[in-house]
């Protein structure tokens, strides 16, 4: 190799390592910005501070957003939880769990999704707890929820059958949100799945105490998911049925779109088939379009 040779290599090798080192330089400069506009008061710069925090998710990146988990403004803490959330790094539990009690109810609602988000089963008891508090503040409650229907644990079910039949007494006017809840709820029993999960849903779709359109709409599809991810599904056909059965003529169409849907996913035994056709014969009829729509044969 000659001393030209040599030369030409050196300099490719110091050009490519400056090119390193200026990128390099650069991703720092950048994501020392974007934690300065994550802890700022400009929401629209925070928001997209923090898209690009969570696309580059390095080491470094998790390390600086953890820092800001502490810092003294419940903005920036709210915002890295959601970041941590989105990193999906499991040792963020360690952090988040501890937010769940932090002073402000913003935090503690998006620490607990952020939970759900990493998959932290080790969360799940706490989860549980915060949905079953009728003083925990209602969008904290809802978003514990949603964490235990991403977590799916069986423990939970207790905790989230009562959160189902959750209805605080309101003024006239005053409004109710707590079919926020409920619905959360009923996605999370449906998520789990087991029998326990399925007769909570089935008994409160029968029971007639749910007035909310909406809670009966997810309580009927959840139940057709928790069916159909069952382990042993014949041992609530009996119930999911006669609550499918029920939905499907319940006054409002939304509800029974969601039981016919869940009818026709359900493997239902040989013995149940009339009764299920009947009931998906009556909804081909139905003055409701998307009831209609929702039992068509596929053409």
């Amino acid at each position: 190799m000659t001393q030209r040779t040599v030369l030409i290599i050196i300099i490719v090798v110091l050009v490519g390592a400056g090119g390193y080192f200026l990128t390099y330089a650069q991703q720092l400069s950048k994501t020392a910005e974007w934690l300065a506009q994550m802890s700022g008061v400009d929401d629209k710069e925070a928001t997209k501070a923090m898209e690009q925090l969570s696309a580059h998710g390095s080491s470094r990146v998790y390390l600086q957003v953890v820092e800001l988990a502490q810092n003294v403004d419940a903005h920036t803490r709210r915002r890295a939880a959601v970041v941590l959330g989105e990193l999906g790094r499991p040792q963020a539990a360690e952090v988040l769990m501890p937010m769940l009690d932090d002073p402000e109810p913003e935090v503690r609602a998006a620490a607990a999704e952020a939970l759900g988000r990493i998959g932290a089963h080790g969360s799940s008891n706490k989860l549980a707890q915060v949905v079953a508090n009728d003083t925990e503040e209602l969008p904290v409650r809802v978003s514990a929820a949603r964490a235990l229907a991403s977590l799916a644990e069986p423990a939970a079910v207790p905790q989230l059958t009562r959160a189902l039949a959750y209805r605080p007494a309101v003024g006239q006017d005053q409004q109710d949100s707590s079919w926020l809840l409920r619905v959360e709820a009923a996605w999370a029993l449906g998520a789990i799945a087991t029998p326990e999960a399925i007769r909570a849903l089935s008994d409160e779709l029968t029971g007639g105490a749910e007035t909310n359109a909406r809670v009966r709409t997810a309580m009927a599809y959840a139940l057709g998911d928790a069916m159909t991810a069952a382990e042993s599904p014949e041992e609530s056909t009996a119930v999911a049925l006669d609550a499918l059965i029920q939905a499907a003529a319940d006054e409002v169409g939304d509800v029974r779109i969601a039981a016919s849907d869940s009818l026709l996913r359900i493997s239902w035994p040989d013995e149940d088939s009339d009764k299920v056709e009947q009931v998906l014969q009556k909804a081909q009829s139905d003055p409701h379009y998307w009831v209609r729509h929702a039992v068509a044969p596929e053409s």
